[in-house]
């Protein structure tokens, strides 16, 4: 790639993702609390004492409760499903024509989806029926699913094997501190100001992404393919053939068992954010029901606080862990997953406000486990497809957090009565199958980073392997390849003809 290496790439790639997760941030804290609101003026329109006090009333609280997670699950379809179709179809897309794209569209259906948002609260009538048009829009133009692809597709493309788990934990780091600062910005304005204004904020913010990824990004991709005459590039983003492309590229046969690795990965993927999502809405019921009664602008703070502490995780303690302590990544996952399970039993007790906030902090080694999967799936493939495999992980996240209402929403509603805390202890469990499936595959997670002779051959099939000097090529295979495929090729002599 003619960018590998530049910072200056790199720190423009940040600066845009921190931009968009910020307003990202910003919009989820708002929207969801918005919508308990929302669901609660739909059922007693003309008194709104109900709606302020609403902890006063333990029945209508629980009902109140009960239907909004109805809403919630609405809310997390309309989102996340399209996004999911649109992220299947852009990774193929990106490997071939470039990552800028990408990078834009989810800001572009932000904005048009806020707008949509603050016709909500001109129209009490439409309420409802707005937020969720707001929320299919937002998912049609990819959300976070696309620009996550893109910009880890981007990091990947620039960096070099050896610092690519710190440079996508920089890149993690700044998802955490735009959560963390929207998050807070969220709270804040919604104490001093109303949504009118914290939306305004929030359009600004994705403006603001797409003038600079539009100035200052230059394309990784070295030779950016020319759509066929006749053809636009909008009909090769939705080329069918995208989709079967970034499957098999998950499916394919690798040597070194790393086709299993690359399986588990994906897995695990899932499994963390379908609890990580699910944990979040839980929280939002969790602690606006008693004996927490949190404001709904409190939920913004303690989102700021996790996001924070997990961004500082990934900026100082990852890089000693990799550096200086030369963990493999494969160790630096087990580290996490085993503070998140530490995390999830103490918040399933917890029935203080210091105590919510003690779970957040046990658990800011939780970040480390993105960080370590997809650095260890950014050494499994070789760099053109590292946008397809990139947009079947985003993709697998976005779909997750669809599973994570599902499940955990709806057993928090039954549950709640019981005991409020099960939900956690429910997702506690599926942390710890997924340390057992790192012990499974743990020796060949730490080999991931090595590229197979003949996997580098395969994608050389112009190459003659009778000419392969091939002490050489497991030293360092891809250059000693390209140095091949740049020899002139000569022709063949015409033989000699009789005078």
């Amino acid at each position: 790639m003619i960018l590998r290496g530049c910072p200056t790439n790199i720190i423009a790639v940040t600066i845009i993702f921190f931009l968009y997760k910020t307003g990202e941030s910003m919009l989820d804290a708002t929207t969801r609390p918005y919508i308990l609101k929302a669901v609660c003026h739909d059922n007693f329109p003309f008194n709104a004492t109900y709606c302020q006090h609403i902890d006063w009333y333990p029945v209508i609280e629980s009902d109140i409760q009960r239907k909004s997670a109805t809403y919630l699950i609405y809310y997390r379809i309309l989102i996340n499903v399209p996004s999911v179709i649109l992220g299947l179809f852009c990774g193929a897309y990106s490997d071939k024509y470039g990552r800028k794209i990408p990078m834009m569209l989810p800001s572009l259906g932000s904005v048009f989806g806020v707008l949509l948002y603050m016709a909500s609260l001109a129209y009490d009538e439409f309420r409802i029926p707005l937020i969720l048009i707001g929320a299919a829009v937002q998912g049609m133009f990819g959300k976070s699913t696309v620009i996550t692809m893109a910009v880890n597709s981007y990091i990947a493309d620039v960096t070099e094997n050896d610092e690519r788990i710190r440079k996508l934990g920089n890149l993690l780091a700044m998802n955490f501190f735009g959560l963390f600062v929207g998050s807070f910005m969220s709270g804040i304005l919604q104490d001093i100001s109303n949504l009118l204004t914290t939306y305004c904020v929030v359009i600004l913010l994705h403006g603001c992404t797409i003038l600079l990824t539009v100035a200052a990004m230059k394309e990784s991709v070295e030779y950016p393919a020319k759509s066929e005459e006749g053809k636009s590039e909008f009909l090769a983003l939705f080329n069918p053939a995208n989709i079967k492309d970034a499957f098999g590229v998950l499916v394919k046969y690798r040597p070194n068992n790393m086709r299993t690795v690359l399986l588990v990965l994906f897995l695990l993927t899932l499994l963390n954010q379908t609890c990580k999502v699910g944990e979040m809405d839980v929280t939002v019921l969790f602690v606006t029901r008693s004996p927490l009664s949190w404001p709904k602008s409190w939920y913004g703070y303690l989102l700021s606080v996790d996001y924070a502490v997990m961004g500082l995780c990934l900026l100082f303690v990852l890089p000693v862990l990799s550096s200086i302590v030369h963990l493999s990544d494969a160790s630096i996952l087990m580290i996490g997953i085993s503070c998140k399970i530490v995390r999830l039993t103490w918040a399933a007790f917890a029935f203080r406000t210091w105590m919510v906030y003690v779970s957040v902090i046990i658990g800011a080694f939780a970040g480390l486990i993105t960080s370590a999967v997809r650095s260890l799936v950014s050494k499994s493939v070789n760099e053109h497809e590292a946008g397809k495999l990139f947009s079947l992980l985003a993709c697998a996240e976005t779909a997750s957090k669809l599973f994570g209402v599902l499940i955990f929403v709806n057993l928090y509603s039954e549950t709640a009565d019981l005991f409020s805390g099960l939900a956690y202890l429910f997702e506690a469990v599926l942390y710890i199958c997924m340390i057992l499936l790192v012990i499974w595959i743990f020796k060949d997670m730490k080999n991931v980073g090595t590229i197979d002779l003949m996997q580098a051959l395969e994608e050389h099939s112009s190459f003659n392997k009778g000419s392969v000097n091939y002490n050489t090529l497991s030293n360092n295979p891809l250059p000693v390849l390209d140095e091949l495929e740049e020899q002139p090729s000569y022709p063949t002599p015409l033989p000699a003809t009789t005078p």
